[in-house]
């Protein structure tokens, strides 16, 4: 089931994007907090049947997950399963050890914000990681194991060449 899909339709096609939460509560609080086009898998189980159902409406997915350490392992999963459908991904930067409905209910704003100023999910990561590894060694290690196999996912060889570039020039 991809929970709030029949409700969230419209606003998919009108802002050509779907953002995509963990749970019920998550979803309810997005609608309520003006997000209409948020849909939402129960708990981390994205599969390639949601990612049909969203793609019917916009090829665009912004990933609002939970900011822990499951939640950035989900993130990974289903940014993978998007790329194999040919999806463009980007991720919303929620402050760590909160959920999208702790976010809205401490800062309405501050979700809308993080929603609206969701970055490539390359970009998330290649700012992300060298905050938390500034140990070369360990920062080349996680990008090997993180970034690459996301950049080989990708279908257009333009952005291939960029995020290759991009990574480069932080080694």
């Amino acid at each position: 089931i991809l929970f709030g899909l029949c409700q969230a339709r419209g606003e998919l096609r009108r802002e050509d994007r779907a953002v995509l939460v963990e749970g019920q509560m998550d979803l309810i609080l997005s609608h309520q907090a003006g997000i209409k086009n948020a849909v939402a898998s129960s708990g981390t189980a994205l599969t390639i049947d949601h990612l049909a159902l969203i793609k019917r409406f916009t090829k665009n997915l912004t990933l609002a997950l939970d900011a822990d350490k499951a939640g950035l392992s989900a993130t990974h999963r289903a940014v993978l399963l998007s790329f194999d459908q040919d999806m463009a991904v980007s991720v919303a930067s929620i402050p760590e050890g909160l959920d999208p409905a702790d976010l809205i209910l401490r800062d309405r704003e501050a979700w809308g914000t993080a929603i609206h100023e969701a970055r490539h999910v390359i970009d998330f990561y290649l700012e992300l990681l060298p905050k938390k590894y500034p140990d070369t060694h360990m920062l080349r290690a996680q990008i090997s194991e993180i970034v690459v196999p996301l950049v080989a996912h990708l279908k257009n060889t333009l952005d291939t060449a960029h995020f290759v570039g991009r990574i480069a020039s932080l080694l």
